[in-house]
């Protein structure tokens, strides 16, 4: 079966897709390669279109506002009309953005192609009205970040590595983590993990905790943890590696939530992507071979993925369950049954599309 006969919905953003939200109610925000953004409502009608200077990578609802991150820019939009509210330019590509109180918290990072590596990151604040309050400038890059005990922590490269803790946007304090660089962070049932730049699994004290050797990535959904690295391997991990898969490298990753829930892992092969819907326990559900996908994110019940194709494709749970089951192989005799369903289904994906 075509993924497009599973999805709750599919629309197009007409371009790359390289970043997608989506609401508790189902609404949905997808940002593309070239800067369009477009958001439907929970039943899929299109609410309105935006452009913004460059590739769309980080998308954050700030109470009636909308913030991005554009290529070189800042940018918030009316979360209503998609209004351009105001724009600010930074010092290099904007990366990271979270909301502190009434503040946006937005970093940026300059690269240095002789030297490969980067020279010089910053950390920007600004108020509702698109005013600079603040900006805090260091030579390591942060990679991510992670919300804990009311503090922002942000997980640093070279050379310092740790993390850099704030509450307000202003004062940082710097925490070393076993003298690692930071690639990522995320929550488990017992708290923060962070993933070090050497493929290790910790806890903020700097415990090491079980999981796949040499990870680069980390990915988080449904309260669950998930790792992969760059020889295609991805793993759950639960107190250590409670199931892992091989398969092409991975590009994206997330879980559902329910008792319908799974887990989706998007591949690449140099050629052709996949996207694996696995059960909660490992076990192989479905497989498709889709655009690259790099570009997933789960809502409750919800998944929505974009596709390079410029696909934008949310897959809803219970309704997942239940085109699997219409798919079963009829009974002998059943063939008019099995014709009417496949009239219905193709119905439907029009009605959707």
């Amino acid at each position: 079966m075509d993924l497009r006969d599973l999805a709750w919905m599919v629309r197009h953003l007409d371009e790359p897709v390289s970043a997608v939200h989506l609401f508790p109610d189902g609404g949905l925000i997808a940002g593309g390669w070239n800067g369009c953004v477009k958001r439907w409502d929970e039943q899929g009608e299109l609410l309105w279109t935006a452009s913004t200077p460059d590739r769309v990578m980080a998308i954050t609802p700030w109470g009636n506002a909308l913030a991005l991150t554009a290529g070189l820019h800042v940018v918030v939009l009316d979360l209503a009309t998609g209004e351009e509210r105001w724009s600010r330019p930074l010092e290099g590509s904007a990366d990271l953005q979270c909301v502190i109180g009434e503040h946006l918290l937005t970093t940026s990072s300059v690269y240095d192609i002789e030297h490969f590596d980067f020279l010089e990151s910053a950390f920007w604040l600004h108020d509702a009205s698109g005013e600079e309050v603040h900006v805090h400038r260091l030579d390591e890059r942060p990679w991510d970040v992670i919300e804990h005990d009311g503090e922002l922590l942000f997980g640093l490269g070279r050379p310092r590595g740790g993390l850099l803790a704030t509450n307000d946007g202003r004062a940082f304090e710097h925490r070393a983590i076993n003298d690692a660089a930071v690639l990522a962070m995320a929550h488990d049932a017992e708290g923060p993990l962070v993933l070090s730049s050497v493929g290790d699994l910790l806890r903020l004290s700097g415990e090491g905790v079980e999981g796949m050797v040499q990870a680069d990535a980390m990915h988080t959904g449904a309260g669950r943890l998930f790792l992969s690295d760059e020889a295609g391997g991805f793993a759950c991990i639960d107190g250590g590696v409670a199931w892992s898969l091989k398969g092409a490298p991975v590009t994206a990753a997330a879980a559902v939530e329910g008792d319908d829930g799974f887990v989706a892992v998007a591949r690449w092969s140099g050629a052709q992507g996949h996207l694996e819907l696995v059960e909660t326990d490992g076990t192989g559900l479905a497989t498709h071979e889709v655009a690259k996908i790099e570009a997933m994110v789960g809502e409750g019940p919800r998944l929505a993925l974009g596709t390079q194709a410029g696909d934008v494709i949310v897959l809803d749970a219970p309704m997942l369950r239940r085109r699997f089951g219409q798919n079963t192989p009829p009974e002998s005799g059943d063939d008019d049954a099995a014709a009417h369903r496949a009239a219905m289904l193709a119905k439907l994906r029009a009605l959707r599309t």
